[in-house]
């Protein structure tokens, strides 16, 4: 499974810490009252789920930022409409770049700000193969539930059956 497509610049590499080591003082107060985790100390790995009427949309990582991570997902929209794939993912701070490669190839940049996992509205048209017709990966959303590879190994989805299995 490809987790990584090259070194990441020198530059880019400073641009993003020096950005995630300056917080606001509102931010910075939030994160010394409990209020909001600090993004740079929470790890990507683990469960992420979302309620809603349609269903339960399930999010899972197992890695680290140094070595990437191995991701699946599942997005329902009814009983029999549905996005589902598998794929890997890398850090830099609170961009999470996720290829799923489990049918077309589908790039795209999510946000994560600690608590919720966002991807963007508009996403590659490669997206829709991970997808039953009248569902969309784009503008999904989840929430963390649970923190760690043990956790995110016990995501399951519907046609496939463990999200993020052990390698």
């Amino acid at each position: 499974m490809l987790v990584a497509c090259g070194p990441v610049s020198k530059e880019h590499s400073e641009a993003t810490r020096e950005s995630s080591e300056k917080l606001s003082s509102l931010e910075r107060a939030a994160i010394d009252a409990g209020v909001i985790p600090d993004v740079r100390n929470v790890s990507l790995s683990g469960a992420f789920e979302r309620q809603s009427d349609l269903g339960e949309d399930r999010f899972c990582a197992v890695g680290n930022d140094e070595h990437g991570y191995q991701v699946g997902l599942l997005a329902v929209f009814g009983p029999d409409s549905k996005c589902e794939g598998l794929g890997a993912a890398e850090r830099v701070g609170e961009e999470i770049q996720i290829t799923l490669d489990s049918e077309q190839r589908c790039r795209f940049t999510a946000s994560f700000d600690g608590v919720a996992l966002r991807f963007p509205g508009n996403l590659p048209d490669s997206c829709a193969s991970y997808c039953t017709p009248r569902a969309v990966l784009g503008g999904v959303s989840f929430f963390l539930v649970g923190e760690g590879d043990a956790v995110a190994r016990s995501t399951r989805g519907r046609e496939i059956e463990n999200l993020c299995p052990s390698r």
